[in-house]
């Protein structure tokens, strides 16, 4: 599989389990008889009808270290203007051999005002309604992350946990930059504010490190994907923090002077 490729992915969830729903519901709920039944049919008619997608998009990552501009951890994602800030995507990524960008979404603001129009009739349905958004918004970042996860194995990789913006210090303004790169208005209806707040409230947004065992905790350019074209190498500079060593000039011999 390519770098640089906008995967979409079919994150439709077939059947809810009761038991992720109770999750995101009041514990007193929990005293109801007939609450697993209710669960049940609220989750199926929802699943029937909602059909949750996402996107992930690959990138090459590499330590932002330059000064005066870059005095935070930072990673930018080679080959475009795009810097994931703060110190939990550097820590995440500062080791990975891709950067996974992930979107994924149950469904439009618009599709799902109008199944709760159809399905909620009192509080109850309201608060049942809600828990399974939570839930189906959970199981499809779920199978997105999947999908990356499969993807990374092809790979001979292993996929990290992700971060999702606004997590740590991993802003909620990077909705934007992740919009532009997976192009989700084109793709899955969903646009970002300039604050990074998703037109979309069941939605995820986030990244993904995809490692290589192998290569963690190593720091020098012998061991880095980019080292044949690192422009970072160019300017005499490392990403890890140290100047590179300018080949000596060779010693004329005896014969030469």
């Amino acid at each position: 599989m390519q770098v640089h490729v906008i995967h979409e992915i079919d994150c439709s969830v077939e059947r809810i389990d009761p038991a992720v729903v109770e999750a995101f519901l009041d514990a007193e709920l929990s005293d109801d008889p007939m609450l697993a039944d209710s669960i049940c049919a609220m989750a199926d008619a929802m699943s029937a009808e909602l059909h949750p997608r996402g996107v992930y998009k690959l990138f090459n990552p590499a330590i932002c270290t330059l000064p005066p501009k870059y005095t935070e951890p930072a990673i930018k994602l080679v080959g475009t203007l795009a810097v994931l800030y703060g110190s939990a995507a550097y820590e995440r990524m500062s080791e990975a051999e891709h950067t996974a960008m992930v979107v994924s979404t149950v469904g439009t603001d618009e599709e799902i005002a109008r199944l709760r129009e159809r399905l909620v009739k009192s509080d109850m349905d309201a608060l049942l309604f809600d828990a399974c958004l939570e839930a189906m918004a959970s199981l499809a970042a779920d199978k997105l992350a999947e999908a990356v996860a499969d993807d990374a194995h092809e790979r001979g990789l292993h996929r990290g946990s992700t971060l999702e913006t606004g997590v740590e210090d991993f802003p909620l303004t990077m909705n934007t930059t992740l919009a532009f790169f997976t192009q989700t208005e084109k793709r899955l209806g969903l646009t970002a504010a300039e604050d990074g707040t998703p037109s979309d409230r069941w939605s995820t947004w986030g990244v993904i490190g995809l490692h290589n065992e192998t290569q963690k905790k190593r720091r020098g350019c012998a061991y880095c994907h980019n080292v044949r074209t690192c422009t970072i190498r160019k300017i005499g500079m490392t990403c890890h923090g140290r100047r590179t060593r300018k080949k000596a000039k060779p010693t004329p011999s005896a014969d030469q002077q």
